[in-house]
């Protein structure tokens, strides 16, 4: 894989960090029924290595880096993902991201000779991680998997023709956003753009990505770069190498390395 090709959706990344060669070609017309089993297809395919950066980029202009590694696989109907912050030492931390197909995903978190890992509550997923525009919630990126999906049509976006998607959560979908709107490219359905509104505030937050290419079957994208209207500044998720079919071994999921010295 070129360097800075891959990108984070679907589960940061989670499954949908990656997109599959699956895209809709040729298609004049698709139901959101149709949508969603490319969508699962695309979920099923996740495997990959990523490493790159996060940063936080103040009203200034001035950037405060977090490098991070990530790695990400479906097994057995759920993607699991290691997120691991590697720099500035301070702010190392592990997180263990599993996102099932069916039932409620679940967030581990742990530091380098921590007794245990810990389980971060549902009530946490809403927090800023490491002082970014990116929540918990937004590396699980599942809400695709939510019951109540509209396909409202098709529309333009920049220079490309798009799906335009509302997720909303329902009954024991559990989220801290009322609703999420995707721009899904229409070759490759990866998304372009992505508006998720606040169930606290009403509050939309807008995601960006960039450099959409594909490599091995496999689309992505390098950047990915949040925005908060009437917040100055903003924060980017940058990857700067990865592998996709990594062939990522279920023991690199294993919760002691949450702990690990």
């Amino acid at each position: 894989m070129r360097p800075g090709s891959m990108r984070l959706r679907g589960s940061i990344f989670v499954a949908v960090f990656l997109c599959a060669a699956l895209g809709a070609r040729g298609q004049t017309a698709m139901t959101i029924k149709e949508l969603r089993a490319r969508l699962e297809a695309i979920r099923a395919a996740t495997d990959f290595r990523a490493s790159g950066r996060l940063v936080r980029v103040a009203a200034s202009g001035e950037r405060r880096s977090y490098h991070l590694s990530l790695r990400a696989r479906w097994f057995a109907g759920s993607v699991k993902m290691f997120c691991e912050i590697t720099d500035p030492a301070p702010a190392r931390v592990r997180l263990l991201l599993e996102s099932p197909a069916a039932g409620p995903a679940s967030i581990r978190k742990g530091h380098a000779g921590d007794l245990r890992p810990a389980t971060v509550p549902f009530e946490s997923w809403g927090e800023a991680l490491l002082e970014t525009a990116f929540t918990y919630e937004d590396l699980l990126e599942n809400h695709f998997q939510w019951r109540k999906q509209v396909l409202t049509g098709e529309t333009r976006y920049g220079a490309r023709t798009c799906y335009l998607v509302k997720s909303m959560p329902d009954g024991d979908d559990q989220s801290h956003y009322a609703a999420v709107t995707s721009w899904l490219d229409r070759e490759s359905l990866c998304p372009v753009r992505v508006e998720k509104t606040l169930r606290s505030s009403g509050a939309t937050k807008e995601f960006l990505y960039y450099g959409l290419r594909q490599s091995k079957g496999v689309w992505s994208a390098s950047q990915i770069e949040v925005k908060t209207p009437g917040k100055p500044g903003s924060s980017l998720l940058i990857i700067a190498h990865g592998t996709e079919k990594a062939h990522v071994a279920a023991g690199e999921f294993d919760a002691a390395l949450l702990t690990k010295p």
